[in-house]
């Protein structure tokens, strides 16, 4: 085998490199620049890359031109390095015109057998809300051949979680303490965990790429197995380090996006915006499925497939597709998640199967969904008028993200909502005096309807900085953690939530409480209503009295992006009561 002998046309190049830029009238054009830097993931002053092995110069993280240089060098002296290396050989390859000795790398060609789709899609994972590191959602790449190939391949960067605890995976995802990891792993798994286990609706967005820099960026996935950058909850996470791959559709054309952070919705509606997406499909989980079909079925028909499945009685002949459509993706329901084992498993769903072949109608479902690009804006500005205790005030407010019960819904998953550090200021003209009024940190609520096969916790955390009313008549600003489980019940379109409580609040005491909160639930296209009342007694502080919180709100979606919003709110500590009540504007972006 030959050592690499660098042409005079690289080292030309190279020269200019190190002498300057393109800016300064040398180096390399501005497309092979661009290629360059995606390879090295480098942007702002340095890479996002952080594990040191990924780098074959000292400074290569913050250096890109040195680290060209260094690559050069390597693979003069060992040209097995492009095994390890293979995007950064064909780059110097297609790009400089430089003619690299050819090595035999086997590990790396299985890996490119196995991706040998010639399309490209970028796949949103509806939010999980019950799981800290996907209550935003989540994208990943897929490489496939034809539509509906399960046995693809994806790339996907994900975060090593091992907290269950949405606070502290809050703060350990803002600050970097997760290391990231880029991997390939078969689609068919992805299906089974998103669709399957965790109830997750699946959109896929194609995109248009070429034959050669499809290649480019399946050689630089090799590059990124198992390599590690950290993770940072808002502006590097697994929808930037995902869009960032995105770049080598089109190199020439930088994609960016609108704000520092991101989440994973803003990434699919930028390349919508950008007339990246040529086609959008939409693969609904076993849940919605099994939530459409229970619509066209009785609930004896639910009750004779439940004791089916529990060996208590034989699944019945003659009845509809719908019914053994339910049962088999039922069964296939309990199995993902783990409620049966698979004898039972694969005996129960040859069983649906063979029985539904015996139905020819082949009835279609209808799913109200729309997809996440349709959504409003993952931001929102608003400007409020209201009266508190017979004091006008003005309150203007901004949330960074995401989205709240009183959103408007399409778009989103239905029953739940995210708030993250959204504040709120508060003027009163005629006192002339201005506060914080609120400052939610994190807010998360699930409200998911149980069903008669399948019975979710509802569930809310509250933390942040509030105004409340003392039991001496004072509101005050105190540091609140609210958080409970109970159950909601009725169906989507209108529900009703019991949930137990506790209250912990913080100023210069304790104030320790508990007690329930009551409430309904309407989200509609052009209106969302929610009402609660939450009661109980304060056990330590506040003179342990009682104390009853109620409120109101309903918002009127004007358009995609514009809501009108009533307000409400009345409370008692004791003998101490209050209330006010706004009317609000607001604006997403």
């Amino acid at each position: 085998m030959t050592l690499l002998q660098p042409s005079k046309k690289l080292i030309t190049v190279i020269a200019l490199l190190l002498i300057g830029t393109p800016s300064q009238g040398g180096g390399l054009s501005r497309e092979k620049e661009n290629v360059w830097r995606l390879l090295l993931h480098y942007g702002k002053g340095e890479s996002t890359i952080d594990d040191p092995n990924f780098f074959l110069h000292p400074e290569g993280k913050r250096k890109p031109l040195e680290e060209l240089s260094a690559t050069v060098e390597s693979l003069k002296k060992n040209p097995e390095l492009r095994c390890r290396f293979p995007a950064r050989a064909y780059f110097l390859e297609r790009y400089m015109g430089v003619e690299l000795p050819r090595v035999d790398c086997p590990e790396l060609e299985k890996f490119l057998s196995q991706l040998k789709g010639s399309h490209l899609s970028i796949v949103f994972a509806d939010s999980h809300i019950n799981s800290p590191a996907s209550m935003f959602g989540h994208t990943f790449l897929r490489i496939y051949e034809k539509e509906g190939d399960l046995y693809s391949f994806i790339a996907n960067y994900a975060a090593k979680v091992d907290d269950s605890n949405a606070l502290l995976y809050a703060f350990k995802g803002l600050f970097g303490y997760y290391p990231g990891v880029y991997s390939v792993a078969p689609f068919y798994a992805k299906i089974r965990e998103y669709s399957g286990i965790e109830g997750r609706d699946l959109w896929e967005y194609e995109l248009d790429i070429s034959e050669e820099n499809l290649k480019l960026l399946k050689l630089h996935l090799w590059e990124l197995k198992d390599t590690y950058a950290y993770y940072y909850f808002f502006h590097e996470n697994c929808s930037t380090e995902v869009f960032y791959l995105l770049n080598f559709t089109e190199p020439q054309d930088r994609l960016r996006l609108k704000t520092p952070w991101t989440v994973p919705v803003d990434t699919v509606k930028t390349l919508v915006e950008r007339g990246r997406v040529k086609k959008i499909s939409y693969e609904p989980s076993l849940l919605t499925k099994l939530k459409a079909r229970q619509k066209y079925l009785s609930e004896e028909d639910i009750d004779l497939i439940r004791g089916w499945v529990r060996g208590k009685r034989e699944l019945p002949k003659g009845r509809s597709g719908h019914f053994y459509e339910f049962a088999s993706d039922y069964i296939r329901f309990l199995y993902y998640g783990r409620s049966l084992d698979r004898k039972t498993y694969r005996k129960k769903f040859l069983e649906s199967l063979r029985l539904r072949s015996r139905v020819r109608e082949r009835e279609r479902l209808s799913f109200d969904r729309e997809p996440p690009h349709l959504s409003h804006g993952s931001q929102r500005f608003y400007l409020a008028y209201g009266v508190e205790e017979e004091n006008p005030f003005i309150e203007i407010g901004y949330r960074p993200v995401y989205h709240d019960l009183l959103d408007r819904p399409e778009g989103y998953k239905k029953n739940a909502e995210i708030i993250f550090s959204e504040v709120s200021l508060r003027f009163f003209p005629e006192e002339n005096r201005a506060l914080l009024n609120r400052w939610s940190m994190i807010k998360i609520t699930s409200l998911e309807p149980i069903l008669s096969f399948y019975r979710p916790m509802s569930w809310k955390v509250d933390f942040g900085v509030y105004r409340f009313k003392n039991n001496k008549g004072k509101r005050k600003s105190y540091l609140l953690l609210n958080s409970g489980g109970g159950y909601t019940f009725g169906r989507e379109g209108l529900s009703l939530f019991l949930l137990p409580e506790l209250r912990l609040m913080g100023r210069k005491d304790l104030v320790a409480g508990g007690g329930v909160e009551l409430g309904t639930l309407s989200q509609g296209d052009r209106l969302s209503l929610l009402l609660s009342v939450s009661g109980g007694r304060y056990a330590h502080g506040f003179g342990r009295e009682e104390y009853l919180y109620a409120k109101a709100g309903l918002g009127v979606h004007l358009q995609k992006d514009m809501s009108l919003r009533l307000s409400g709110l009345y409370e008692r500590v004791g003998n101490g009561e209050s209330s006010e009540a706004s009317l609000s504007l607001l604006l997403y972006f």
